[in-house]
């Protein structure tokens, strides 16, 4: 066992601490900007080094990462090994015995599926690291894997150009397949039920239903190499091995960059001024507050001779870190202000129950002014939303705005007639 994580800062397996923002919290990154709002406003997202393998003995490339609930860390090798940082920092060697460790998913009941590229096999291997072959038939050269709620699983095959589903009997069975699948390399759901898959050989991202209908959904930028693709707070992140970059891309298929200069390199710091050397597997920890990224600094990657790899970190700011690094005596205007330019930033970002969540904590804090300030903002950005409006008229009725707080209780049984809580409230405030 390796211990990669110290005094609350990640340090490399040599045992280098790293430096820049990835080892700053946001309070301190806000103490050396300018005061003004318009520098406040933006907190860049830090990228930190977790640890570089060249200090550990048998370490292989560049495969898939996968998180659990519990925040376990999940890091294939992409030769025979998976390796598992605990939220502690705690390195081991988790499972062996596999074939070109690839890509992996967290299933349903958390065991962790895990594609062997070589041996065009899916593996499940326990909690507590038994490894069972669960499915060697019909895959070929298997990376990506995406885990549905029912136990089937969904595997992209670079060697065929196709997406095979897996069901939770073993039965495998080719799901999709199109002209853009180019060694397919990344796959994961939304939230929505649908399916986006990356390829190697192709800039397209691709939509998949879940009838398997299969279309282009947008275009990362440059030449080959998209690598892996996750979902998490209301958007998808790609990875660029070949462009060292880390892409965000919206609902609506608006691709910009989230990390990395483009320039190759392993430099921490504010994620746009951050280098990569290769990025490659990409997972979102539970609640979307940080994504996991690793990173060929040299070698192949292709699991043979000798490869160089760093597990980066990228710690995804929120709206509550950002507001929150304000003045306390900050008016409405600046809150309105810093709101719009963090979405500008990260258009499409379901912010909404960070947002209530800090406004309830000023309420308590005896920050109304700014309470008030925060729960409106947001029902205005989510004004379809029954939560974010109904959340609004309780901070109304809160603070003795009773006439206010029955308009928003209108607008949430407009939204949602069903409403458990707001028709009783409306009579309360004698609406």
């Amino acid at each position: 066992m390796r211990r990669v994580r110290k005094y609350g800062f990640w340090r490399t397996a040599r045992s280098k601490r790293c430096t820049g923002a990835g080892a700053l919290g946001v309070v301190a990154l806000v103490g050396v900007w300018p005061v003004s709002v318009a520098a406040r406003q933006v907190l860049p997202d830090p990228v930190g080094t977790v640890f570089v393998t060249d200090t550990i003995p048998g370490y292989g490339a560049v495969g898939g990462i996968a998180v659990d609930a519990l925040g376990f860390v999940y890091v294939a090798d992409f030769r025979n090994a998976v390796w598992r940082l605990s939220p502690d920092g705690d390195l081991v060697r988790f499972a062996d015995g596999l074939y070109g460790a690839s890509g992996n998913a967290i299933g349903p009941d958390g065991d962790l599926f895990q594609s062997s590229f070589y041996g065009h096999y899916v593996a499940r291997i326990s909690r507590t690291g038994v490894v069972e072959r669960w499915v060697d038939e019909g895959l070929s050269g298997p990376v990506g894997i995406a885990a549905a709620s029912d136990g089937s699983l969904f595997v992209v095959n670079c060697n065929a150009g196709t997406v095979s589903k897996v069901s939770p009997d073993r039965r495998v069975e080719e799901f999709a397949r199109h002209d853009a699948m180019a060694c397919p390399n990344g796959i994961t759901f939304d939230d929505r039920g649908d399916l986006y898959v990356v390829s190697f050989g192709d800039t397209h991202v691709l939509r998949i239903t879940p009838d398997g209908g299969t279309s282009v959904f947008t275009d990362i930028p440059g030449a080959g190499g998209n690598a892996h693709i996750t979902f998490t707070r209301g958007a998808f992140f790609v990875t660029k091995l070949r462009g060292n970059r880390v892409y965000r891309v919206q609902r609506d298929g608006t691709v910009t960059v989230l990390a990395g200069t483009g320039a190759q390199g392993g430099t921490d710091g504010p994620a746009l001024d951050a280098t990569f050397a290769g990025p490659n597997g990409i997972a979102a920890s539970p609640g979307g507050g940080s994504l996991w990224v690793n990173d060929l600094v040299s070698g192949q990657g292709l699991g043979r001779g000798t490869s160089v790899v760093a597990l980066r970190h990228i710690r995804m700011v929120t709206l509550g870190e950002v507001l929150g690094a304000l003045p306390e005596d900050v008016g409405p205007d600046a809150l309105a202000e810093a709101h719009a330019a963090y979405h500008r930033a990260r258009p499409g970002e379901d912010s909404s129950a960070g947002a209530i969540a800090l406004g309830f904590q000023w309420l308590s804090a005896g920050r109304i002014a700014g309470a008030l300030a925060v729960f409106r903002l947001n029902a205005a950005m989510f004004a379809d939303d029954p939560a974010s409006v109904f959340q609004y008229g309780e901070a109304l009725r809160y603070t003795g705005q009773p006439a206010l707080a029955a308009e928003q209780y209108r607008r949430v049984l407009e939204l949602d007639p069903d409403h458990p809580v707001a028709g009783a409230r409306l009579g309360e405030v004698g609406g």
